[in-house]
């Protein structure tokens, strides 16, 4: 069977509104993941609570230490088991969360040890202590120092969203899934579903490394 481009023009459109839900799933998983992994950077570095420390390494040894795809099965399957239907959109989303987290978790904590421990003194000279230090002072400067390490990781969950095929999350996987099922041209199918991902990962490259140099000129 030859190559035909006409059948990867031919997808286009509906590859489109795939990359559309992969976008929206990949923005909220990166955004919660963000606020998540920042309340438990506070519980570690600003309380002394021992035994949130060993949860939250338990948390994080667990997320790093299995697959992707066997977390989005067991959200998906185990959730109603235990009483929750949340339906696939949301299992999906909040996989994706979990696991994005814990290494947002470390991200933001190599964010941190860049921050000068002369920021923390001056901070408490000027009477500025607890949620006000970390909320004013420290964290503006972790994120700024973790830009580069959270773009990467953006790449990451745009292109693990692939894995929210297998729970029917019709997203561009699962798009293209749907479309070379019916005209048996997967070669071209795919090529198109690859150029999609390509552009997306592309453009948020782009758009942070200009996002990094602007804030380089500010610090200047």
């Amino acid at each position: 069977m030859k190559f035909d481009i006409s059948y990867t023009f031919d997808a286009l459109p509906r590859l489109f509104e795939g990359a559309l839900v992969t976008l929206q799933i990949s923005l909220l998983g990166i955004a919660l993941s963000l606020c998540l992994a920042t309340g438990l950077t506070l519980v570690r570095e600003a309380t002394g609570w021992t035994w949130a420390h060993r949860m939250l390494a338990v948390y994080i040894s667990f997320i790093r230490g299995t697959p992707l795809l066997v977390q989005i099965f067991l959200i998906f399957y185990v959730s109603p088991v235990i009483g929750l239907d949340i339906g696939p959109f949301l299992a999906g989303i909040l996989a994706i969360t979990l696991n994005s987290a814990a290494f947002v978790v470390e991200i933001l904590r190599g964010g941190l040890a860049s921050v000068p421990k002369g920021q923390f003194e001056a901070a408490r000279a000027l009477g500025l202590n607890g949620w006000v230090l970390w909320g004013k002072v420290i964290l503006p400067q972790t994120f700024i120092a973790s830009v580069p390490a959270l773009v990467n990781e953006y790449t990451q969950v745009l292109k693990a969203t692939a894995l929210l095929s297998t729970i029917t999350i019709v997203e561009l996987m699962r798009v293209s899934q749907q479309i070379y099922t019916r005209n048996y041209h997967p070669v071209e199918v795919l090529t198109g579903t690859f150029l999609m991902y390509f552009v997306m990962c592309f453009a948020v490259s782009r758009a942070a490394a200009q996002l990094e140099t602007r804030m380089k000129r500010r610090q200047a």
